[in-house]
């Protein structure tokens, strides 16, 4: 049973909340169906004497209260989440309850607004609040999450299939590629080149010599090794983070996160992002026409 669970936990899971515009819109949603919940199905206890203000204005705070909360802990939780592909569902659980319990604290700390009560800061209205919020929050934990795991795992798992990953001559002709950095200079043939991550401030470059998976450190961005090799059709962004040569793809799997590209003579495996995977496999699609 505990190897159940660790092993659930561990599952990949989209991490969605470095899109602010797309965060936006999805905490809109929650502002909306919150309001509504709240609203029609009056889930707690209500005593409408202690009101300072109409219970539907009342809804509207306790419904607009988790949006500037939630905004502002992802927009911290963002600065030190560097590759997404880490992300799992036991994370997104951790932080999700994590939220919950700040917007506990932060009903409890508005209560002087909306309520005349001599109470109000009492350990048993604290406690009130922070339970009242996973209350609400149990769907999204309990519910929601897992079956959107499963949802995408099926989708990603399926449309991978339709993907050929054979083994199939090189579209890149032999190249030597010179990197020169202040004292640092790294050379090697495009057909040896795996892919490349970002670690912190430089680029790790992974490469395949003689059947042995070698790796640089080179303090160059994705970006700019991207632009260098931007004339080998074979060479793809298939994450924020990761450069791919698409020719040395042996097979793939889908997860919740999108695609896990398996690569020659490399024991781990490397992602292709949900928001790329049309685009991914129109590219390689139309790659091994050619």
């Amino acid at each position: 049973m505990i190897t159940r669970i660790s092993t659930y936990i561990r599952e990949p899971y989209p991490y969605i909340y470095n899109n602010k515009k797309q965060l936006l819109l999805i905490l809109g949603i929650i502002t909306l169906l919150s309001f509504v919940f709240s609203y029609v199905f009056e889930p707690f206890e209500i005593n409408t004497t202690e009101h300072k203000m109409d219970q539907i204005w009342i809804n509207c705070v306790h419904a607009f209260l988790p949006l500037p909360i939630v905004f502002l802990y992802f927009t911290i939780v963002n600065w030190f989440v560097k590759d997404d592909s880490h992300w799992t569902i036991g994370k997104e659980m951790l932080h999700l309850s994590i939220v919950l319990i700040l917007i506990g604290i932060g009903s409890f700390l508005i209560r002087d607004l909306i309520y005349n009560n001599p109470n109000n800061w009492s350990f048993r209205y604290f406690y009130e609040e922070i339970r009242n919020s996973f209350f609400v929050g149990v769907l999204l934990l309990a519910i929601v999450l897992p079956l959107n795991l499963q949802r995408l795992i099926q989708k990603h798992s399926k449309s991978v299939e339709k993907l050929t990953f054979s083994p199939s001559l090189e579209t890149a002709k032999s190249q030597t590629i010179h990197i020169a950095l202040g004292n640092e200079n790294i050379q090697f043939d495009i057909q040896q080149f795996l892919f490349a991550k970002v670690e912190s401030n430089y680029t790790e470059i992974y490469v395949l010599d003689n059947d042995i998976v070698h790796k640089t450190l080179v303090r160059i961005t994705l970006k700019e090794l991207e632009i260098r090799l931007q004339e080998f059709s074979n060479i793809y962004k298939t994450h924020r983070s990761y450069l791919v040569n698409l020719d040395k793809i042996t097979s793939s799997t889908g997860n919740a996160q999108g695609y896990q590209l398996s690569l020659q003579n490399y024991t781990d495996t490397v992602p292709v992002s949900r928001s790329k995977l049309k685009a991914f496999d129109m590219y390689f699609s139309n790659l091994k026409k050619e």
